[in-house]
């Protein structure tokens, strides 16, 4: 399999972090092309996933086995062309007419400010990824993942204030904001021990906040990108925020203080202490089983057979006729 070239920078946190402007800072940037939320990819490799066992079932007697074309090579392949189509459709994003036409706004940002802008990678800001890093690294190899972390306390009263289709909140209880977040959080916190500071880079809310350029210059040498000052231009306006009153108090009786309190100890962590320099084998691996057994589970929920993971990287079972 040839050596993977998509680099796309994803930003995981839990909902309600600054993703949104976050992705629109990067997409400032001449070599970064901004991208709405995306939310088909990480179940897209899982499905895919699952989809091989079809063509591996059969060893030999099967198209994808018979041509020894390993699950992670169907992924990578995958994610090299999506690469290619986001990249390649950068006119048609912030064509502003095609978008007037559709009904839609226009960007609240420019996509590109020159047209020699290489724009050779993007962002894309879905806080769902946070439980699909492992599924985004098998399409996309190269990809660098920005675990954006708020104060969960913040992350509450505005999740607890947010309506995102105008009617309905995203959360419906002050617990289930906080267990919302710790999924999250937990889940990027386990990233960045799996793989290390090379590929997650933790980034706090509250230094973009009170020290943007600073942080940014930080941020562009992770991505290995140069700085670039209109990055912070997208910081000077709020847009996808939710509308917290002062005087909000968002204390539930029935709230389980042991969920709060496992929150809040994870949420000093992550703001107080660094993050792992070094990538764990172990949690590497622990990731791995979590989406093997993803894929198992939606393979059962389809009848499909079931097949070891080593098996289906080789696939090299044989027929059983």
């Amino acid at each position: 399999m040839p050596a993977a070239s998509a680099n796309p920078i994803f930003i995981v946190s839990s909902g309600r972090s600054g993703s949104t402007i976050l992705t629109w800072c990067l997409g400032q940037h001449p070599n970064i092309l901004p991208q709405e939320e995306s939310n088909w990819l990480g179940p897209f490799a899982v499905h895919t996933a699952v989809d091989y066992r079809l063509g591996a079932m059969r060893g030999e007697r099967g198209q994808l086995s018979a041509n020894f074309i390993s699950r992670e090579d169907l992924l990578q392949a995958f994610g090299d062309t999506i690469d290619k189509l986001i990249v390649s459709r950068r006119g048609q994003f912030e064509n502003v007419d095609l978008r007037r036409t559709a009904g839609w706004a226009p960007p609240p940002f420019p996509v590109s400010r020159s047209t020699n802008e290489p724009k050779a990678r993007w962002v894309d800001g879905t806080p769902e990824y946070s439980l699909y890093i492992c599924a985004l690294r098998k399409l996309f190899p190269r990809a660098v993942f920005i675990h954006l972390v708020r104060d969960v306390r913040d992350v509450v009263r505005s999740l607890l204030n947010f309506y995102g289709d105008g009617a309905n909140r995203l959360v419906e209880t002050e617990q289930a904001a906080y267990e919302y977040w710790l999924r999250r959080a937990t889940a990027c916190g386990d990233a960045e021990r799996a793989y290390g500071s090379g590929v997650v880079y933790r980034l706090r809310y509250v230094d973009l906040a009170t020290e943007p350029e600073q942080t940014m210059r930080l941020l562009f040498r992770f991505l290995d990108e140069p700085y670039a000052a209109a990055c912070l231009e997208p910081l000077q306006l709020r847009i996808n925020s939710s509308k917290v009153p002062a005087d909000f108090d968002e204390r539930e009786a029935d709230t389980d203080p042991a969920v709060v309190a496992r929150a809040r100890r994870l949420s000093d962590e992550l703001l107080g202490t660094p993050q792992p320099e070094a990538a764990s084998a172990e949690a590497a691996a622990k990731l791995e089983a979590q989406f093997d057994e993803r894929v198992d589970y939606l393979a059962s929920l389809e009848g499909r057979p079931a097949t070891s993971a080593s098996t289906q990287a080789t696939g090299a079972r044989r027929s059983v006729e």
